[in-house]
């Protein structure tokens, strides 16, 4: 019973991968299809055509941004599963909590692009961020608190290093959020850069004990 109860558990964490990877790839290909939107609708001259052309490039930049951190969020997940043994039903459902906000950043990154001067519209797209950073970071900390879905020699270092990178996430979120209200509600979403700068001050753990 017990090996029995191994399989079952390697099935549903490799469906766990599955899934996160086709929503991934589904939110990334939606995001893009947002772009330039302006430039089909109606009739369109030269005036417009380059006009509405203008309008696409803050669209190409909140994608772009929006495309990197996916891609972290991918990489941590990735990371994640790379060093966890097993899953429970608590684990998969704080997954798929996850889930649920990787799947509105099609419509937050829109949201961002077309009312980024309005301060609310750049929060609700650096609290979905946010809310992204801490819930992968609650999965790690369920899944290697006590070695309870982890590997029992996976180090202390490479435990604290992904708490401390979700942490670091969330917190620049929060600066976005200020910035966005209390420096200039456009150029507020610059300062996730601040995410590869802290990135530097996070030791790295060592590689020997690190499954990854």
């Amino acid at each position: 019973m017990q090996n029995i109860s191994k399989f079952t558990n390697i099935l549903e964490k490799n469906r766990i991968e599955a899934l996160t990877d086709g929503i991934y790839a589904i939110v990334l290909t939606l995001s893009v299809l947002m772009i330039g939107t302006g430039l089909y609708s109606g009739s369109v001259d030269s005036s417009t055509f380059y006009s509405s052309l203008h309008e696409a490039v803050p669209q190409i930049f909140n994608y772009a941004l929006s495309f990197v951190l996916l891609s972290i969020f991918w990489v941590v997940h990735h990371r994640q599963m790379n060093s966890i043994v097993h899953v429970d039903s608590l684990y998969i459902w704080l997954n798929m909590g996850s889930l649920f906000f990787i799947t509105l950043i099609p419509f937050t990154t829109n949201l961002n692009s077309d009312f980024s001067e309005y301060p609310l519209a750049v929060a609700i797209y650096a609290a979905n961020i946010m809310v992204i950073s801490l819930s992968y970071t609650l999965s790690w900390f369920y899944a290697a608190r006590g070695r309870r879905l982890v590997a029992d020699d996976l180090s202390d270092s490479t435990i604290q290093n992904g708490i401390w990178r979700g942490l670091l996430t969330a917190g620049v979120s929060v600066i976005v959020i200020v910035a966005a209200y209390f420096i200039h509600s456009e150029w507020a979403t610059i300062f996730f850069l601040l995410i590869f700068v802290g990135g530097f001050f996070i030791k790295n753990p060592k590689p020997t004990n690190d499954p990854t």
